[in-house]
């Protein structure tokens, strides 16, 4: 059960989320303007933002990168499998999200990015992910491919004082969407809803 006090850390670390993203869109050159823009629940990148390219490995131990992400339309939550409420709810909304928007036949992927690579090896992701869907892809990989790719996104993660030979890792709660082009084109801030992340999707797509 996820308790108050959970949704409440949640919610924040979503808003630092879209407060990161602004900071590198704030960064970017005077002759690539971007805006983001609230609507409908989300926050959408006018224009998309090009992601970097980066190499992960997937739960089968096959090259995750930016090639990955291009020709379809890519919901990205970073987290872990240690994680003790958020995670598996937002997988749950995601699996949600699944059927209502649909999946590979739709063009469409759920992508689940490991922050704890330490612990999550591509077995401990293999067997975590089919408990929420059996099309959800789970990636991780080396800590400075994962910065390349949190920074582009303006996600934040960071790993927490190990205690009793345990740790949690803090991490942004935002998912994020991007485009068939591998361009971040917008973001969602938790606490999440499957109804308004699908039609977030359908309106950016036109649908």
């Amino acid at each position: 059960m996820v308790t108050r006090k959970a949704l409440i850390s949640a919610t924040l670390v979503a808003a630092l989320g879209v407060i990161l993203v602004l900071g590198v869109l704030a960064g970017r050159s005077f002759r690539d303007p971007a805006r983001a823009i609230s609507i409908a629940g989300m926050t959408v990148l006018e224009p998309a933002s090009p992601l970097p390219e980066f190499r992960l490995h997937d739960q089968n131990n096959q090259v995750f990168d930016r090639a990955r992400l291009q020709g379809k339309w890519s919901y990205v939550f970073f987290g872990y499998t240690h994680c003790p409420d958020i995670c598996p709810t937002t997988l749950v909304v995601l699996r949600d999200v699944q059927k209502i928007a649909g999946g590979k036949e739709q063009g469409i992927q759920y992508v689940f990015v490991s922050v704890d690579p330490e612990r999550d090896k591509a077995a401990t992701l293999k067997s975590y992910l089919p408990y929420f869907h059996p099309e959800f892809i789970g990636a991780t990989g080396g800590q400075g491919e994962l910065m390349r790719l949190t920074r582009a996104l303006g996600a934040y993660y960071e790993s927490g004082e190990a205690r009793g030979g345990s740790y949690e890792v803090h991490h942004s709660a935002a998912i994020f969407l991007i485009d068939p082009e591998a361009r971040l084109r917008a973001l969602f801030a938790g606490p999440h809803d499957a109804a308004r992340l699908a039609q977030g999707l359908q309106r950016l797509k036109g649908d």
